[in-house]
């Protein structure tokens, strides 16, 4: 879905530059006829774009009042703007529309911009135009040619700035026709970071990153392919790795420190009824665990698409964030279960898995406390997902629901219904504002919240689909849990 809107949204604006006028303030009837030249620039992030920048030149015609431009553009002047309007058309499966489009025309000067929004029975995602350009003279109409030309943005990791250092990655490609650079640099996205050929089927890139680890492959011709100079690695959720680089030194509190008290991870096998089949997990046990004689809150994290309960011990680096926090006492220890559940969502099998057999499994192994008041759920990507549907269904077993990145279709679960939606455990959302999979089902999510009256918050910063924004907020998202527990 995602890559078919992000098509979708560069393909359209070739019909769109007949839209790209918005915001606009002029003498009633004044005359701005003739040939228009603007600069646009595209916000199609929610559907999954990258930012565009074109170069527009388009005739619009003036009967008194009236405007218009070929392709069913319309225009009124009135109390000193411009309102354009233009039909909605029918495009890959979904309605284009646009909204609130205004210009205004000073001394042959103009400023504009427009909202637009793409949908169909599953999907919606919307975006905005701005643009800045002038009237030609006749000469320059004479001269100019009719159309579009796309403008070449340049990713802001191409330029140095403040605490960046510079890195070239580089690649053989043989016989390669295009070779990107794609990880946490592009927020996953194939086609933005364009590496450059040099001699001997050499491909390379240069970036200004900051301090810490980045996930990264190679995209050549298409495939995606890791760094075979680079030994360190970590699995990529789809049988393959990620190469991971390290500029500077990564945040202590991810980084096993010496010198403190260290938990345990357990990793084992329960034998599900539910799936027919032993399923993997593991739980971490904070310092001390063995010798103590007291009982323990649990934070249950789940795993994003296709990865499993190891995703958060090699790429969450839970053990070593609760060994550090508990030594520097910003949080109580607790105790974290991390169960698999592949592409399930949470849902079927897995549910049962999760909910009937592991958890009462885990309370009767470990020293756990029981009720809401002493459980947490939490979860990145399919797993920010299931943290929020589960803490929905199972009021009584989660009293605090922590989605980061959530991608939330919830079409998937065919149990849930807005009509008899209610939520008992605290909710406190998180997502990057470059997330190019989940900002927009995070915004949608937002506002049917806001429609049923649900209490929750919102919390977004820089970063994207990645890990490195999630271990960005892991301090954050762990002393809300332990002041939680702590109540």
């Amino acid at each position: 879905m995602n890559n078919k809107i992000r098509c979708l949204v560069s393909a359209l604006f070739a019909f769109s530059i007949l839209m790209g006028c918005s915001n606009n303030s002029t003498k009633d009837c004044d005359n701005v006829a003739g040939t228009w030249q603007l600069v646009v620039d595209v916000d199609d992030y929610e559907c999954n774009g990258l930012g565009q920048r074109y170069k527009q030149v388009f005739e619009v015609s003036q009967n008194q009042c009236q405007l218009s431009i070929e392709g069913g553009t319309t225009g009124i002047i009135s109390q000193g703007k411009i309102t354009w309007t233009s039909p909605s058309t029918e495009t890959d499966g979904g309605t284009l529309s646009y909204s609130s489009a205004y210009s205004e025309v000073n001394n042959k000067e103009i400023t504009g911009a427009y909202d637009w929004q793409w949908s169909n029975d599953s999907f919606s995602c919307s975006g905005t135009v701005t643009a800045k350009g002038h009237i030609l003279t006749e000469q320059q109409a004479a001269n100019a040619k009719l159309g579009e030309t796309a403008i070449q943005l340049e990713h802001p990791l191409l330029s140095p700035s403040e605490n960046t250092v510079a890195h070239t990655f580089t690649v053989e490609a043989k016989n390669a026709r295009q070779v990107y650079l794609a990880g946490e640099m592009s927020d996953w996205r194939s086609k933005v970071l364009v590496m450059q050929p040099s001699e001997a089927d050499h491909w390379s890139i240069t970036l200004y990153l900051k301090p810490g680890a980045w996930q990264y492959k190679f995209v050549i011709d298409g495939v995606w392919v890791a760094d075979q100079q680079n030994p360190q690695s970590v699995p990529d959720g789809y049988g393959g790795v990620n190469s991971v680089f390290v500029i500077g030194e990564e945040d202590a509190l991810l980084i096993a420190q010496p010198g403190i008290a260290h938990g345990s991870i357990v990793e084992a096998e329960f034998k599900s009824d539910s799936l027919n089949q032993a399923s993997p997990y593991a739980v971490y046990l904070p310092p001390g665990y063995q010798t103590s004689k007291q009982d323990y809150p649990v934070l249950m994290l789940l795993h994003g698409y296709g990865q499993d309960y190891k995703q958060w011990i090699i790429d969450g680096k839970i053990q070593h964030l609760m060994d550090n926090m508990i030594a520097n006492k910003s949080i109580e220890p607790f105790i974290v279960l991390m169960p698999s559940a592949g592409t399930s969502y949470y849902k079927g099998k897995y549910e049962s898995f999760i909910m009937q057999e592991l958890l009462p499994h885990v309370a009767e192994q470990y020293k756990v406390k029981a009720g809401p008041d002493y459980r947490a759920i939490s979860g990145i990507s399919m797993g920010g997902a299931g943290a929020f549907y589960l803490a929905h269904k199972y009021p009584k077993h989660f009293g605090l629901s922590l989605p980061l990145s959530g991608y939330f279709d919830m079409e998937t679960y065919p149990s849930f219904s807005w009509q008899n939606f209610t939520l008992d455990a605290e909710l406190t959302l998180f997502c990057g504002e470059d997330d190019s999979i989940s900002y927009s089902s995070n915004q949608r999510l937002v506002e049917q919240l806001n429609q049923q009256g649900v209490e929750f918050s919102y919390l977004t910063a820089e970063g994207g689909h990645t890990w490195r924004y999630w271990n960005s907020i892991s301090e954050q998202v762990l002393k809300q849990v332990s002041s939680f527990f702590a109540r």
